[in-house]
């Protein structure tokens, strides 16, 4: 793979590998002189370009406390959901001077080329592949682990592919969490958390660094979320933590909003503050737990992102990914009671074994083809899971009857 390419180091030109590419010329832009095209690159192929002509280089280059949630979320695609990535990502805009294509060979040459828009994607996809495969990079004849869409805008006149790059950095959108903690929705959840965890902050803008996701610790309380409180046990409520964390933070905020005219929202607003730091708990005790060695899981990764990282000296399971722990933390909502009123717990019996949760886990992942994105969005898996916490809360309850 050649190395990636930086705004010190730009090659004069780069030739890449496409998979398709389509010619977008409009009559005003023949005019102007100017050639645009849309391309599906492999991942690897877009490191090869430099960022010379983009108004930011990537921002956490060499401070990675200067990743956001923007970083974040691109992260999260590229692990859990890496064929989305090019659904999700608002793709790459390159500029260059001039563009040769050899369509038999699926090949195309630009000369002093650059990205004017993408350096943050492209730093965290470099960031990943390096975590994936090391410094040297995967080798020549790797897949490429998911596909990138790029607006290619071949420009003679390098003071207007300036400007172009100008007009693509522009757009400011308000984020939603940084609308939810301007409004104090977000206050309760953050203290509750803070009583039980001093050491966590959760991120209440969209600047904030080195903190919490939010909308994580709402994804995994809504996996935790009883029947009682949920009033809601169809498919799209039990895949929404996984399929939608959006949509997570915008229920929460609604439910905070409707609360004192809502017994429903009221309920499902306090549970989420009250579990939310034993959710965090619980995710990290799975994601990391000693249970996952042993059973072969990386090397039966073969689609939907990276299943598990091990540590490079110990060779022992260090994280895992979500697609594997959702549906085990949807499967402990089996253990989760009211033990008085607004006084919800984790109450796991004695009879359960962490290592059997697992087992079956991992089977489940075998069976949807070592996919971690496919198993975390099959309601199936989630549904067998809870097989083995319901038959032990049902065989607990029938022992406390008969005494």
């Amino acid at each position: 793979m050649a190395k990636l390419a930086n705004g010190k180091n730009t090659p004069s030109s780069v030739q890449l590998s496409y998979q398709l590419l389509r010619n977008t010329t409009s009559p005003d832009e023949v005019y102007t002189g100017v050639k645009s095209f849309v391309v599906n690159l492999p991942a690897f192929e877009i490191l090869k370009l430099g960022t010379k002509e983009n108004l930011r280089s990537y921002l956490a280059e060499y401070n990675p406390k200067k990743r956001n949630r923007v970083h974040d979320a691109i992260r999260s695609t590229i692990e859990e959901m890496p064929q989305r990535f090019i659904t999700r990502n608002s793709g790459f805009v390159i500029g260059a001077t001039e563009i040769d294509v050899d369509d038999n060979k699926k090949s195309l040459k630009l000369k002093d080329p650059s990205i004017l828009n993408g350096a943050q994607s492209q730093g965290e996809i470099r960031r990943w592949i390096e975590d994936s495969f090391g410094e040297k990079g995967p080798d020549a004849n790797e897949e490429p682990p998911f596909f990138v869409r790029a607006e290619i805008i071949v420009d003679p006149d390098p003071d207007e592919v300036v400007e172009t790059a100008i007009a693509r950095n522009t757009a400011t959108p308000v984020k939603s969490i940084s609308q939810a903690g301007a409004r104090g929705q977000l206050d309760e959840l953050a203290a509750s958390i803070k009583n039980r965890r001093p050491e966590i902050e959760i991120r209440m803008k969209e600047t904030d660094e080195d903190v919490y996701d939010t909308r994580k610790i709402l994804q995994y309380t809504r996996l935790l979320m009883q029947f009682s409180v949920s009033k809601n046990e169809s498919s799209a409520e039990r895949l929404r933590a996984y399929k939608n964390p959006e949509q997570c933070l915008t229920d929460f905020c609604e439910w905070y909003e409707v609360r004192s005219a809502d017994p429903i929202s009221r309920a499902k607003y306090d549970f989420t503050i009250q579990i939310a730091p034993y959710a965090i708990e619980e995710y990290e005790y799975w994601e990391k737990h000693e249970g996952w060695n042993g059973h072969n899981v990386w090397e039966e990764t073969k689609k939907g992102g990276r299943a598990c990282r091990r540590d490079d000296k110990s060779k022992k399971t260090v994280w895992v990914s979500p697609g594997l722990v959702f549906p085990i933390l949807g499967a402990i909502s089996e253990f989760v009671e009211e033990k008085s009123p607004g006084k919800w717990v984790i109450s796991k019996p004695r009879l359960f074994k962490p290592t059997e949760m697992i087992a079956s886990a991992v089977e489940q992942f075998r069976n949807k083809d070592s996919d971690p994105m496919q198993m975390g969005r099959d309601g199936g898996v989630y549904d067998a899971l809870r097989i083995y916490p319901r038959t032990l809360v049902e065989v607990m309850r029938d022992m406390k009857e008969s005494k």
